[in-house]
Parts: C-alpha cells; sequence; structure tokens
C-alpha cells in the first residue's frame, strides 16, 4: 500500500540522521524555487485544475518534510503549526515570485492549493503519530509486506 511505503520511508529517513531532513526541506524548497522561475508554463494540461492538483501534492510533501523537521527539534510544542506556516509562506512567497517570470503569473489559488495541500499532509501525519504509527526518529511500527 502506498500510504505504508510513505511512512516507512519518512520513518527510515527519520532514524538516520535529524540534519538529513533540513538538508532534504533546503533541497526541495530549492527545487520547487527552480520550477517555478521556468519561462511559460511546462507541461501538458491532461484535465481541468491539473495545476491546483500539482500544487497540493508538491506542498504537500514539503509539509511531510517540514513537520519531520520541525517534530525532532525541541523548541517547537506546535510542529503542526509552524510547518503549515512555513508551507504558506513559503506558497505565498512562490506566487510573488513568479510575477517576475516571464510567461508566468501570481494566482491566488494556487496560493491555496499550496496551503490546503500542506494542511492535508499535516492531518495525516498527525493522525499517524497520535495512532502510535509514525513517531520521527523510531523504529517504524509499519513493516513491508
Amino acid at each position: 500500500m502506498q500510504l505504508e511505503a510513505l511512512v516507512m520511508f519518512l520513518t527510515d529517513l527519520a532514524r538516520k540522521k535529524k540534519g538529513i531532513f533540513i538538508l532534504t526541506l533546503l533541497v526541495y524548497s530549492g527545487l520547487i524555487h527552480l520550477l517555478s522561475s521556468i519561462e511559460g508554463q511546462p507541461g501538458v494540461q491532461l484535465f481541468e485544475n491539473q495545476d491546483k492538483v500539482e500544487h497540493v501534492i508538491a506542498f504537500g510533501v514539503m509539509a511531510c518534510v517540514a513537520w519531520c523537521v520541525l517534530r525532532i527539534h525541541p523548541l517547537f510544542q506546535r510542529a503542526w503549526l509552524w510547518a503549515w506556516c512555513y508551507v504558506a509562506a513559503y506558497g505565498a512567497f512562490d506566487e510573488w515570485h513568479q510575477l517576475f517570470v516571464p510567461g508566468r503569473y501570481a494566482d491566488v489559488a494556487d496560493w491555496m492549493a499550496d496551503a490546503i495541500g500542506a494542511a492535508l499532509a499535516i492531518c495525516l501525519l498527525e493522525y499517524l503519530h497520535a495512532r502510535g504509527k509514525f513517531t520521527p526518529l523510531q523504529k517504524p511500527l509499519l513493516q513491508a509486506s
């Protein structure tokens, strides 16, 4: 199951070193910035609002990594809130940045998709964490079949 694979992947990353999450978050954030710097509208639209689905997925993944970074750091009491704020702010910055890229434009609906994707991902991680299915820096509770 894909959910189990995601949980296994995140748990495996968490067991290695805390720094891998920070590096992953920085690299992923840079990748999104790089992709949003491409002139024009890349890709083919397969269905209506495909770009919104892409935003939900891309920023949901960013939220997962941000949640892990903040969850394992003792200074952050409400990791879910700080992770969502980071991703939502990054999404707003990304949309603003696109105002200066030829052929691109800023769209509030894209930013809302970013924030919704982050919220959905964080809710899933908080749910799994509350049920004991995923805790950063612990052995995986779900075993691959």
